[in-house]
């Protein structure tokens, strides 16, 4: 990733580290693989984050943050939550 795209996307660079792990944590970005057809979830956080600990340092996600928008952020949540589950099933 260049410094410009991660100006663009609205965090610094060296921030970056920190944004990744944010997405980990808050399941956004699970860390899993699949082997000869068996998923493997590689990390579970130990406790997992809200959704908006991973899109509030990010500038490019400013507007979910406006009044009226919180419905975004529940079906964002929710859908992160479900898609969660889902892997965690995959993996049993």
């Amino acid at each position: 990733m260049s410094w410009l795209h991660a100006q663009e996307d609205g965090y610094n660079t060296p921030d970056i580290l920190e944004i990744c792990q944010l997405a980990v944590d808050t399941c956004f970005w699970p860390l899993f693989e699949v082997i000869d057809g068996e998923w493997i979830v590689n990390y579970v956080p130990k406790k997992k984050l809200p959704i908006e600990d991973f899109l509030r340092p990010q500038r490019r996600f400013k507007h979910l943050f406006k009044p009226g928008k919180e419905e975004l952020i529940a079906r964002i949540q929710a859908e992160v939550d479900r898609k969660w589950e889902e892997l965690l099933a995959k993996a049993k």
